[in-house]
């Protein structure tokens, strides 16, 4: 188990397969959810890409209280994402965006 995820959440990470379709926090991004982080441009965080893991964790420097979010997607987004890229991170709605690309992330803490 992740220490920095809440138990509650650890199933979110063990209950899915290589073609999972969920729409639970960190897997596919629902319509609803762009639009409501559309809707609230003033909670999205500028960040750096810090690293990434082939088991969907992102670690991402926060620029604006130098904070460190800890992100998971099923996806892994290795291929997507690399160190030193710059990312938003909607702090409400759970959405990473990378350029034009969004992604749904599960946060699970910052330190």
């Amino acid at each position: 188990m992740n220490p920095l995820l809440h138990p509650s959440l650890q199933g979110t990470l063990l209950e899915c397969h290589d073609d999972c379709a969920a729409t639970a926090a960190g897997h596919a991004l629902s319509p609803m959810q762009v639009r409501l982080a559309s809707a609230t441009p003033s909670k999205w965080v500028d960040g750096v890409v810090l690293s990434v893991s082939k088991a969907g964790w992102i670690e991402v420097a926060v620029l604006s209280d130098d904070s460190t979010l800890i992100l998971w997607n099923h996806d892994g987004l290795t291929d997507s994402l690399q160190a030193g890229d710059p990312v938003a991170v909607h702090s409400v709605y759970d959405v990473l965006a990378v350029s034009d690309a969004k992604y749904n992330v599960l946060p699970a803490g910052s330190l």
